[in-house]
């Protein structure tokens, strides 16, 4: 944490500026509401994504606030690429470059990745070493247990803290002290000891159930279980959630205006996708485009436990012309899927809007003076839509609930009893009851109709919840030959939890059904005919790619199920490389797992084939549901060949790829390795000095030590040795 005794009193800034990088829409959501609270306590100040640092003059901001996240394997979200590019030649150019800046900075993370909060930690480390002064401390909240926990807390010191160094209303402020203590304790007494009477020592709210199939309909509600015994013995509910402002208003378009709607409701895209590309002048490799899809093939057998396609996408139209260019192997990209037209219907339905209003087109408008739409929302201002679409394609219907969100949610209930709960569980007392309900995630489907009496406006709902946003996947070919054909492998994700404990319960048929977004979406289109089209992009490119030749370092790769992908395409390009040049590649490793080998082992004949060409030098496979089966786990594989992959690292400098799950496998293969190295240099101490960032002097012999270990795990991450593409 930056040391905030620097903070000098000199002046008083009449602004402040929030600035905000997000890739899933949690850091915008946290700073948006951030902004209308500091607008509504009257603070002079304004909202950007940080890649508009030049609209908001950023090298002449006194007073920035910072909400930031970090994704991938420690890497700064998409939307602030520009920005550190900037900030890194100001911050080498001149020392002190932003002497004059008084920042605070809340970082969002999530500690199952190794380099937790990375963007934050980078930021704060950066702009101090240019000069700059925090005058609040750095809050880093943790998404593996609750961003809640640390976000709450870090918002409530924020005000006081700002207040010394950014000009207020006294008026406004007085009004959001007012609305901030009337949020603190929200039912009386007596209020809940009427509620108390009906509430059993098992009372649970149970949404009812219709049917429960593993072909999941999003319509039909889940159950909820929530024990909301506790709160029958409180007194009050304290230290509820911030309630955050009303933002949008949902301003009436005349028929046959210019803002009619552009494209039909039950298009495979956006009907407004074309706004998307605006303001990407600088990056114009990453505007959104439109792909049809080719061809669909099923990778496992009917016997798998999970279903794996493999689809192809023809990116050959003319506005994906700046995609074909300078792609790799390893690449990823955005798929651009819409909310379930069932969970959007059921959603208007329990809100009572009606079909004709659904689909009629409107604009929103911010509905304070001076106040700004949230970003994802921000073409509506200019583009008609229809809320129908709005909620299909701009809001998460299916993320978890936030204390916020829920906290907004209770006023808009008719019945004590589920304004209560709301409350509740958005509360401190509560905290024990959102965690049990967050671990079931569930939808907005869900909670509407756990709690039957709340009914927001729509425009209400479109401010609360979350952006919807694209998901990733890694091409698994190489641009060799046709680089307008995208082939990309995905596991269609549907599954079943115990409604009382989010454990998995593949076997039980009360289990609550769960099931991806984009996915399920993309295999039903892929049955659809004729072709049906789908909006993509590129990603930024990223350091998860082959080095070019003629670099020699042998290649490990870590990929287990569809972890796999991209190494695929390495290997394409590996065996397109031999073709063209007939010299040998440098040595590769796979290790590849998966359940079982006859019915999920994906790819099975191309990495067989590339084995005995010589393409793909090992091969090593673990299966964690075969009999018989050497290992179960690739990180159990390393463990059994550990000296020739410790020799591999330590002394031929070999890159290491791993690719997958971050939660399991990424922590699994990291720890794996850290005892790798610290079993071989047990057995080779003369090793460590050299491997130890600050050699100890003329220090003894020595095995490294896990720390050690991981450290020097971190720094080959940091000089693009250990490159890890993980998701959570």
């Amino acid at each position: 944490m930056a040391d905030t005794e620097r903070v000098s009193s000199e002046f008083v800034d009449s602004q402040v500026a929030i600035f905000y990088a997000s890739q899933t829409g949690n850091a915008e959501s946290i700073s948006h509401s951030l902004y209308s609270t500091a607008v509504q306590r009257g603070f002079s100040a304004t909202w950007h994504v940080l890649d508009d640092h030049g609209k908001a003059a950023f090298n002449d901001v006194r007073t920035a606030v910072f909400v930031v996240s970090t994704t991938g394997d420690g890497d700064p979200p998409d939307n602030s690429a520009r920005f550190w590019r900037v900030l890194r030649k100001a911050t080498r150019d001149k020392a002190t470059a932003y002497a004059h800046l008084r920042f605070a900075i809340l970082g969002l993370g999530d500690s199952n990745y190794s380099n937790f909060c990375n963007t934050a930690q980078r930021l704060e480390r950066q702009l101090v070493e240019a000069g700059a002064t925090a005058f609040y401390g750095t809050g880093l909240a943790d998404d593996g247990t609750g961003l809640e926990d640390v976000v709450e807390p870090w918002i409530e010191g924020l005000w006081p803290a700002l207040a010394r160094v950014a000009q207020c209303s006294s008026i406004k402020l007085a009004e959001a002290e007012d609305i901030s203590k009337g949020g603190d304790t929200v039912i009386s007494a007596k209020g809940i000891a009427g509620q108390g009477s009906s509430i059993s020592a098992v009372d649970m709210v149970v949404a009812s159930v219709s049917s429960l199939s593993l072909t999941h309909n999003p319509s039909v509600p889940q159950p909820i279980h929530v024990d909301f015994t506790p709160l029958a013995s409180l007194k009050a509910i304290t230290g509820a959630a911030r309630l955050a402002p009303a933002v949008c208003a949902i301003v009436q378009v005349e028929t046959g205006s210019s803002a009619e709607l552009a494209a039909p409701d039950d298009a495979d895209y956006p009907p407004w996708h074309a706004a998307l590309a605006g303001g990407m002048a600088e990056d114009a490799f990453l505007v959104p485009f439109l792909a049809t899809v080719v061809s669909c093939t099923q990778l496992t057998t009917t016997a798998a436990l999970k279903r794996t396609v493999l689809m192809e996408l023809d990116v050959s139209g003319r506005d994906a012309e700046h995609a074909r260019e300078n792609w790799q192997a390893g690449d990823a990209f955005n798929v651009y899927a819409p909310n379930d037209a069932r969970a959007v219907a059921a959603v208007l339905a329990r809100l009572g809007v009606g079909v004709a209003d659904a689909h009629r087109p409107v604009l929103l408008a911010a509905r304070d003076a001076g106040g700004a739409l949230p970003a994802h929302l921000q073409c509506f201002a200019g583009t008609a839509a229809s809320v129908y679409s709005m909620l299909r394609w701009a809001a998460d219907l299916g993320a978890a609930p936030r204390k916020q969100e829920l906290r907004a949610l209770a006023d808009y209930c008719g019945e004590a009893v589920d304004r209560d709960r709301l409350l509740f569980l958005s509360s401190r007392q509560g905290a024990a009851a959102f965690d049990a309900l967050r671990r079931l995630v569930p939808s907005i489907v869900d909670i509407l109709h756990a709690f039957p009496s709340c009914r927001p406006p729509v425009e209400r709902l479109l401010d609360l919840l979350p952006p919807l946003v694209p998901r990733a996947y890694s091409l698994c070919c190489a641009p060799h030959g046709d680089s307008a054909r995208w082939r990309f492998a995905f596991n269609v994700v549907e599954y079943r939890v115990d409604p009382a404990t989010a454990d998995p319960a593949p076997a039980d048929p009360a289990a609550i059904v769960r099931s991806g977004l984009c996915t399920p979406w993309l295999e039903a289109l892929a049955c659809a005919s004729p072709p049906r089209r789908i909006l993509v992009a590129r990603r930024r490119s990223t350091v998860f790619r082959l080095p070019p030749q003629p670099d020699a370092r042998p290649v490990i790769m870590v990929g287990p199920g569809t972890g796999v992908a991209p190494f695929v395409g390495f290997l394409e390009q590996r065996a397109h490389e031999l073709r063209a040049s007939g010299a040998v590649p440098p040595p590769t490793w796979l290790f590849f797992g998966c359940r079982s080998q006859a019915s999920d082992f994906l790819f099975r004949t191309q990495l067989e084939q590339w084995r005995d060409s010589g393409v793909l030098g090992r091969l090593t496979l673990s299966f964690s549901r075969d009999a018989g089966s050497d290992t179960k786990y690739v990180q159990h594989a390393m463990a059994l060949h550990e000296d020739e992959l410790a020799e591999l690292l330590l002394t031929k400098d070999a890159l290491l790829f791993v690719c997958g799950d971050a939660k399991g496998m990424g922590r699994d293969v990291n720890d794996a390795l850290a005892g790798i190295l610290c079993r071989y240099t047990h057995a080779r101490p003369e090793l460590t000095a050299a491997l130890l960032a600050a050699p100890e002097p003329a220090a003894p012999s020595r095995a490294l030590s896990k720390p050690e270990a991981l450290q020097l795990l971190a720094r080959w991450t940091a000089d693009h040795r250990y490159l890890r593409d993980l998701w959570a």
